[in-house]
């Protein structure tokens, strides 16, 4: 209760929750992604995390908060990672190439500090993406990755993403030629069996079976709603019929 209470806004998880990227997220996000030592965690070369990336790495939050870290076009978006019980920030995660109207969209991987990549806390913060991207209408959500990142293809695979294809020459990134690998996930495959998987890996078969049960439930209370709103447009229409 507390969490919903201080972060209103925010998508909540068991290992993570995803809240609107800000300024203030910029201080930690620099300080956990520049390759210094922080907290528990050793130093690393930061082209761990911006290697791949045609920014960064940022030494200064304000040089980060100028670069399109933070700075998002209109069919873009941004949100914090932060871990559920250290409540410190992981990491950020980006939509990017909205496309509304074919309902389509582009989630691009994590950024994250080295210790936090392939952990369930970046599966999770996926999850909680695409469960609410696809809960809202979308019919597919894209990843699109470096053929080269040899770690950022094994997240699409994780996630029961399906590889559609490549682009050669796709991008230029720090002067040097990019080709992608573009994966996809369907809302339908989603509802077929690819959320449940998904679910089972993070939260184990019990509490998949639990919520496939709630969500039965939730489900057929909506369908008795919507017959009752078609039985009351029936009977109103029936009524206006008698009058005229």
């Amino acid at each position: 209760k507390e969490i919903f209470k201080n972060h209103p806004n925010a998508i909540v998880g068991r290992t993570c929750r995803l809240e609107p990227l800000t300024e203030s997220h910029s201080r930690d996000l620099c300080r956990i992604t520049s390759g210094s030592a922080v907290n528990e965690h050793k130093c690393y070369n930061p082209d761990e995390v911006w290697g791949f990336l045609d920014f960064g790495p940022f030494d200064k939050p304000q040089s980060m908060l100028e670069s399109e870290v933070f700075r998002l076009e209109k069919d873009q978006a941004g949100f914090a990672i932060v871990e559920s019980i250290t409540d410190r920030l992981l990491g950020v995660i980006h939509l990017t190439n909205d496309d509304p109207k074919n309902l389509n969209v582009q989630m691009e991987l994590p950024i994250l500090k080295p210790t936090s990549d392939a952990t369930v806390e970046q599966l999770e913060a996926c999850f909680l993406l695409m469960d609410r991207l696809f809960a809202h209408g979308y019919r597919r959500v894209q990843m699109c990755v470096d053929t080269q990142d040899v770690r950022g293809k094994r997240l699409p695979s994780r996630l029961g993403m399906t590889q559609e294809g490549q682009i050669p020459k796709h991008m230029i990134v720090k002067e040097a030629n990019r080709d992608s690998l573009i994966y996809g996930m369907l809302n339908s495959d989603w509802d077929k069996g690819a959320r449940a998987f998904l679910y089972t890996k993070l939260h184990g078969a019990a509490a998949e079976k639990a919520n496939a049960a709630i969500v039965g439930k939730e489900e057929a209370a909506q369908e008795q709603v919507d017959q009752l709103r078609e039985k009351r447009e029936a009977e109103a229409k029936e009524k206006e019929k008698k009058k005229a």
